[in-house]
């Protein structure tokens, strides 16, 4: 951890968590890649290739989607009605939650290459996709696709230079979205023309391998980078170094192994790192420029022995989900 970062303590910004419920997958050596939810389910998919959807309020098995033929990479709940997973089947699918996915996708994006990361605009009106590097043709791609009809609308090749890691579009603006990748890069576009190098209007080299990166903030005018080295970064839109936090396994005040993720809460304006042991308990840090509030525990008898994989977080009624490599799903309240 940098000199310069303040790592205090903080109780009064997130209240108490308590866990709720924790079941056993029973997925045998298989375990949890992402978690999400909507209105009626906890959805996870797992290294076995499935989604599950399990009831919110009981977490008892509703349904098993076969979703996939490879390893899904991502998971993402872009409405209440409608999930997307992206695989190394080289596919990504859409599926309708009102028939607990039980009729099959109702969408299918193909590509040529093994598919790392993915998301949909804002206005669900174009589905990007990011690729594993291909020795082939030395290229990482991000593919474009029209929604309503599942067409490949362009690809671009030169963006990247290894395996694309993550890829989230603007919420509010549909033509802009961020890519990174394990070549050290967060790229942030504007497609309003599929032009590659005038699409690109700013770049951030980490230096290393990038986890994860997405917008934050009250305009989502900000993003955040996180590495497999387990550092963070806070960027201007433009590329511009806000704070680098340095690795925060280097922390001290609590046990932090690795980063699970960011979070911003839209309702207070406040962001948070999310962070985890390999004996499973969750630490919530609010992130302030050149500081880091320790502010909440995810820690229980019945709770995480392992590796947390993701999280899921509900602002408005101060609820998670967590899932982890230990094959448990934990619902967490915050007693408010």
């Amino acid at each position: 951890m940098s000199a310069t970062i303040d790592i205090q303590t903080c109780n009064d910004i997130l209240p108490p968590f308590q866990l709720v419920k924790g079941i056993d997958f029973g997925y045998n050596n298989d375990y949890v890649f992402d978690v999400t939810a909507n209105s009626q389910y906890a959805i996870t998919s797992a290294s076995d290739n499935f989604v599950r959807l399990y009831d919110l309020s009981t977490l008892q098995l509703a349904n098993t989607i076969p979703a996939h033929n490879s390893k899904i990479s991502k998971m993402k709940l872009k409405s209440d009605q409608f999930l997307f997973t992206v695989s190394e089947d080289k596919t990504l699918k859409r599926w309708d939650l009102r028939t607990a996915g039980s009729t099959g996708p109702v969408q299918i994006f193909k590509y040529n290459k093994n598919l790392t990361a993915f998301d949909i605009n804002c206005n669900d009106t174009m589905a990007i996709t990011g690729t594993e590097f291909s020795s082939t043709d030395f290229s990482a791609d991000l593919a474009f696709f029209d929604t309503r009809n599942t067409n490949l609308l362009s690809k671009f090749t030169d963006s990247h230079g290894d395996d694309v890691t993550e890829i989230q579009c603007h919420p509010t603006l549909p033509a802009q979205f961020l890519s990174c990748s394990t070549d050290g890069m967060v790229n942030n576009y504007d497609v309003t023309e599929f032009d590659e190098e005038e699409a690109m209007v700013s770049a951030v080299n980490s230096g290393s391998s990038v986890n994860k990166a997405g917008y934050f903030g009250p305009n989502s005018e900000y993003l955040y980078c996180m590495t497999h080295i387990e550092t963070l970064s806070l960027h201007t839109l433009e590329g511009d170094i806000i704070c680098d936090y340095g690795d925060i396994r280097n922390i001290g005040l609590t046990k932090v192994d690795y980063t699970i993720d960011c979070n911003y809460d839209p309702i207070s304006q406040r962001f948070y790192l999310i962070t985890g042991s390999n004996t499973g308990t969750v630490d919530f840090f609010h992130v302030n420029i050149g500081q880091l509030q320790h502010c909440q525990q995810l820690q229980a008898q019945e709770g995480h022995t392992d590796i947390i994989r993701s999280l899921y977080w509900n602002h408005a009624t101060q609820s998670i989900l967590t899932g982890g490599e230990d094959g448990r799903l934990c619902a967490w309240q915050g007693q408010v």
